[in-house]
């Protein structure tokens, strides 16, 4: 459990020196105020073990928790079984990196529905979402899995959906893309619409479901299909402002990751922001 938020971005900060170097990520983290950092393995998992030994250091010493997001490429719904197979075993490389890493909250995007009907989809990613957490349990790997609320139509990952595979799948949680959630929905947006997700996971996943939040949060642009692309806090129609505020009444707690293209300085602006609330 967390005591409050914490604030980072969704890989190295741009500002970084060496930007494809993560310890050197985690330092610049530090030295900007801001308070963790993802892991990104969006184009593969491959890290040195020095990088990861060293990581999982730095990160300690620094006090910057660290999350991951899987590669991109899962598909826990594709047409031949061996690359759901592969699907799996990217998302058990992740793990392990990712733990190695020191990092607790791994999220992926799990499935696209592939014109197939939406509770078949949720029947076959819930299988090898089982499959993975023995596997894990068998490698005395202890992570959070976290598939992602994604912002098209075509992908797995509805509000419902993530709700329904944490009831089913002990190891799971969601990640809480409120920037997806309303690129998908064309809804949730307002503070009320936000106080009303806060009290559904409140009251169908557990007590403490609030304490224990992975989110991700950028500006946005959608067509009637989902999110079409990341953009900047201030060039965006999201309602950032209003869910911080929200955040903020129900004394939620864990990581907010920025995924805007200017990374740091919309991490910065909200934690700024969210500090200044009473």
């Amino acid at each position: 459990m967390f005591d409050k938020l914490l604030f980072g971005t969704a890989g190295c900060p741009n500002s970084t020196a060496k930007k494809n170097n993560p310890i050197e990520g985690v330092k610049r983290i530090h030295e900007l105020g801001l308070d963790c950092m993802q892991l990104e393995f969006a184009h593969g998992v491959r890290m040195k073990d020095e990088i990861s030994s060293g990581l999982r250091k730095v990160s300690y010493e620094l006090g910057v928790p660290l999350t991951s997001h899987g590669p991109y490429y899962i598909n826990l719904n594709a047409r031949e079984q061996d690359k759901i197979d592969s699907s799996v075993e990217r998302i058990i490389q992740t793990a392990k990196i990712s733990d190695l890493c020191g990092a607790e909250s791994m999220t992926f995007h799990a499935a696209f529905y592939m014109k197939d009907s939406p509770f078949d989809v949720f029947d076959l990613v819930e299988k090898s979402m089982n499959v993975i957490e023995e596997r894990l349990n068998r490698l005395d790997i202890e992570i959070e899995l976290r598939p992602e609320l994604t912002g098209k139509t075509s992908q797995f990952g509805s509000l419902e959906e993530l709700i329904t595979l944490t009831k089913n799948v002990s190891s799971c949680r969601p990640c809480m893309d409120f920037s997806h959630l309303f690129a998908r929905t064309g809804k949730y947006n307002t503070e009320e619409e936000f106080s009303e997700v806060m009290d559904r996971l409140k009251e169908e996943l557990d007590p403490d479901a609030l304490q224990n939040m992975h989110i991700h949060l950028s500006g946005i642009s959608s067509t009637s299909k989902g999110d079409l692309k990341h953009l900047n806090l201030e060039k965006s129609k999201f309602n950032w402002r209003a869910l911080l505020k929200v955040l903020k009444e129900k004394n939620c707690a864990g990581y907010v990751i920025c995924n805007s293209p200017n990374l740091e300085d919309d991490a910065m602006m909200m934690k700024e922001y969210y500090s200044s609330l009473s």
